[in-house]
C-alpha cells in the first residue's frame, strides 16, 4: 500500500489527479489546500465536492492562503471562475478539517515515516512551511512529485516561469534545497502531450466519469487551444500523477541541480537547471524530459472507465 498526500489548488486537473490516485488503489491520507488557481474558499469547496462525487471521505486540510513573502494572482481566465469552468460548486455534506495543512503534513510524515509520498501539483507554500517548522520531514517523506517549473525556459505565467513556482518562488527555493527526494515535471514538457483527437474518443465512452471529464475540462481546453496555441488540453497535474503512480511513464529522466529565481524581477519563478554542472553543486532533482504518451493516454482511459 502506498501512502500519499495530494497538495492542491483545486481546479479540474487537480480533481482528476486525486481520482487517478484512488483508481490505482493508492491510500490518500490527506488533501492539503494551498493558494493558487482560484479563490481559496472555492479550492476547498472543489476538493470536498470532488470527494462527494466519488463517494470518498478523505480529510481536507486548508493551508496557506498566500505565498510566504510575495503577492500573487489567481488565474480564473485559465480555469474558469469555479476552477472547473465557470460553474461554481459546493459540497453538500463534507466539511474541511480544522487542522492546518502544515500540521497535517508534519503529523502524516511522522505516522508514515519513510513511506509517505507528497504529490505537489500546486505552489509549494504548504510543504515549505512544514519543512521550516520541522526539518525532519525531509528524511521522513519518501518522495516529492512536483508539477512545476520549466526545462527550456518557456513559461505560462511569464515568458520564462511556470505558474506554480512563480506564485511562491521562495517556497520552491526552500523545498528544492531541502534535501527531499524530488522529481520535477515541467510545464514546457507537458505541453507536448495534450489530449487531441482522444477528446472525441472520450466523448464516446459514455461513462459517468468520462462525461464529468468533458464537462470540467471544456473551459480549460478552449483556453489552451485559443490562448496558449496548443493542439488540445494539457494535463500538467495528471501527467505528474501518472508518473508518480507508474514511474515508467517517464522515459527520460536526468538528475540535475535545480534552483529557483526568487527575485521580484523579469525571471521571478524561473527554474534554473545547471545542465553542464557549471555551479559544481550536487544534483538535487530528477528532471523529467520525455514521457510515453501512449502509456499516459491508456492510464487516462483506464481512469475514465472507472464508473
Amino acid at each position: 500500500m502506498r501512502h500519499f498526500i495530494i497538495d492542491c489548488d483545486t481546479a479540474e486537473d487537480d480533481i482528476m489527479s486525486l481520482f487517478m490516485l484512488l483508481r490505482y488503489g493508492i491510500s490518500v491520507e490527506g488533501i492539503t489546500i494551498v493558494e493558487g488557481n482560484i479563490s481559496f474558499e472555492q479550492e476547498v469547496n472543489n476538493a470536498l465536492w470532488a470527494l462527494e462525487f466519488v463517494g470518498k471521505d478523505i480529510p481536507v486540510y486548508p493551508g496557506s492562503q498566500r505565498p510566504i513573502i510575495k503577492s500573487y494572482r489567481t488565474v480564473e481566465n485559465v480555469h474558469g471562475k469555479g476552477g472547473i469552468g465557470d460553474k461554481v460548486v459546493k459540497p453538500s455534506k463534507l466539511k474541511p478539517s480544522n487542522k492546518h495543512a502544515v500540521d497535517a503534513i508534519i503529523e502524516l510524515a511522522d505516522r508514515f515515516a519513510g513511506e509517505l509520498e507528497f504529490l505537489a501539483i500546486s505552489p509549494l507554500t504548504n510543504l515549505a512551511l512544514a519543512y521550516l517548522k520541522d526539518k525532519g520531514i525531509a528524511e521522513k517523506i519518501k518522495k516529492v512529485w512536483v508539477m512545476g517549473g520549466t526545462i527550456y525556459g518557456r513559461g505560462n505565467i511569464t515568458p520564462v516561469a511556470e505558474y506554480n513556482i512563480w506564485v511562491d518562488p521562495d517556497a520552491a527555493k526552500i523545498v528544492f534545497n531541502s534535501g527531499m527526494d524530488i522529481t520535477m515535471v515541467s510545464w514546457d514538457l507537458i505541453t507536448n502531450y495534450t489530449v487531441n483527437e482522444e477528446w472525441e474518443e472520450i466523448k464516446k465512452m459514455k461513462t459517468k466519469l468520462s462525461e464529468f471529464y468533458i464537462d470540467i475540462y471544456t473551459h480549460y481546453r478552449n483556453y489552451a487551444m485559443t490562448k496558449q496555441k496548443m493542439k488540445g488540453n494539457p494535463h500538467p497535474d495528471l501527467i505528474t500523477t501518472a508518473i508518480a503512480v507508474d514511474k515508467s511513464v517517464a522515459t527520460k529522466i536526468e538528475r540535475q541541480y535545480v534552483d529557483v529565481e526568487n527575485c521580484d524581477c523579469l525571471t521571478r519563478g524561473m527554474t534554473v537547471i545547471d545542465y553542464l554542472g557549471i555551479l559544481g553543486k550536487e544534483p538535487n532533482v530528477d528532471v523529467v524530459y520525455e514521457i510515453n504518451r501512449e502509456k499516459f493516454i491508456n492510464m487516462l482511459y483506464y481512469l475514465l472507465s472507472w464508473f
